[in-house]
């Protein structure tokens, strides 16, 4: 897994791949500031609440909040630019990396974009549970995120990633075999989305990890 991990943060400085990184990033920043303007947008519209103090009360934590929704924000949004640019990276990785593996098996379309929608969805949902527990219990909450988004990142990237070359029932039998391996991929990807700043290159290190891995993990069964 370390291997991987070097391999994926080497990148991010590697000239072949600096369009990749900047493409990533540039979207990435995008789409935090239309959620965040999107937020802030609800906050100032929201309407009286039963007494002026309430929504005073409202304005005063609104920076609370909005620094609340880059943390909770990093997840989906990594999702969001990882699933979108997986091919691309992939393929990239593929090429340059391991140019003696076998051909990509190209899964239906509707099929790529159903694992890519139910891993957006997910986060959203997951990340959404998670918000009482992010305002409510002071210390946890970032804990608590990063385990739970490690276990989702990590086992959705790494099938998207790893269903380019093997079959869902392949891709399903080589991640309960090494789970613990793609997990702890995983808490690094959710590491990166939980830093501001770091998250923006979140979406690019979670593909580039995870594709990585897949190809290694199934090298080292298929060596004698």
């Amino acid at each position: 897994m370390f291997a991987s991990l070097r391999r994926a943060l080497g990148m991010l400085f590697d000239r072949d791949f600096r369009g990749l990184v900047l493409w990533t990033l540039v979207l990435t920043a995008a789409l935090f500031v239309a959620l965040l303007a999107g937020v802030e947008y609800g906050l100032a519209r929201l309407p009286e609440l039963g007494s002026p103090w309430v929504n005073r009360f409202l304005e005063l934590i609104a920076p609370v909040a909005l620094l609340l929704s880059v943390f909770v924000l990093g997840a989906p949004v990594a999702a969001t630019i990882g699933a979108a640019f997986m091919e691309r990276i992939a393929a990239r990785v593929d090429a340059h990396f391991y140019p003696g593996d076998s051909k990509v098996r190209r899964a239906p379309a509707l099929r790529s974009v159903g694992e890519s929608v139910r891993l957006i969805g997910l986060a959203i949902l997951i990340n959404l549970a998670l918000l009482p527990v992010d305002v409510g219990i002071p210390g946890l909450p970032e804990a608590a995120t990063v385990l739970v988004n490690g276990w989702l990142l990590g086992r959705e990237f790494f099938d998207l990633a790893a269903l380019r070359h093997q079959t869902p029932e392949q891709v399903t039998a080589l991640r309960h075999r090494h789970g613990g391996k793609i997990y702890l991929a995983g808490l690094f990807i959710a590491l990166f989305t939980a830093i501001p700043g770091i998250d923006l290159i979140a979406p690019f290190f979670g593909t580039a990890l995870m594709a990585h891995l897949s190809r290694r993990l199934a090298h080292l069964e298929s060596s004698p």
